[in-house]
């Protein structure tokens, strides 16, 4: 996806796991394959590899994926991206969208990169619902994002 920052296109990679946590964000102004490869290596030094990818029609993204021999074994999905699939990767970039269409915005990549990682940490931590979770768990699920968020915004002022 692309976001757009005082008036100039730039590209949102974001990884998800298969329960729809966001694991990384980044925003870069280019979209060619060195870009997909340094998210990708950039995943890998955090992150396990995986079983499996899913990705989207983007050529960069195979490029990518043939340039890092670790991941010549996983197997590849092409994901079909539209603007009403129900696959979680377009579902985590629904707060992305409605920031834009909401005309509030983005002003500098920066500040747009911060806000796009802090909201995935948080929305990660209200991602569980009464059917995966316990009431007690759900609620200390929930001060941890209030006092994440509080942390987050005392840091900002």
């Amino acid at each position: 996806m692309f976001v757009e920052i005082s008036g100039r296109k730039h590209w949102l990679w974001r990884a998800v796991n298969e329960s729809g946590a966001v694991l990384d964000v980044l925003l870069q102004a280019r979209q060619d394959a060195y870009a997909a490869q340094s998210f990708l290596e950039q995943l890998l030094i955090t992150y396990d590899v995986p079983d499996v990818i899913h990705i989207d029609k983007l050529w960069s993204d195979r490029a990518a994926i043939r340039a890092l021999p670790v991941l010549h074994a996983v197997e590849h999905f092409q994901v079909i991206s539209s603007a009403r699939c129900n696959n979680l990767i377009e579902q985590s970039h629904r707060p992305t969208r409605k920031q834009e269409r909401n005309g509030l915005g983005f002003k500098k990549p920066r500040q747009t990169q911060e806000f796009l990682a802090l909201d995935a940490r948080v929305s990660n931590l209200h991602q569980h619902t009464r059917t995966t979770v316990t009431a007690r768990n759900r609620r200390l699920n929930q001060s941890k994002a209030h006092l994440a968020w509080r942390h987050a915004v005392d840091m900002a002022v």
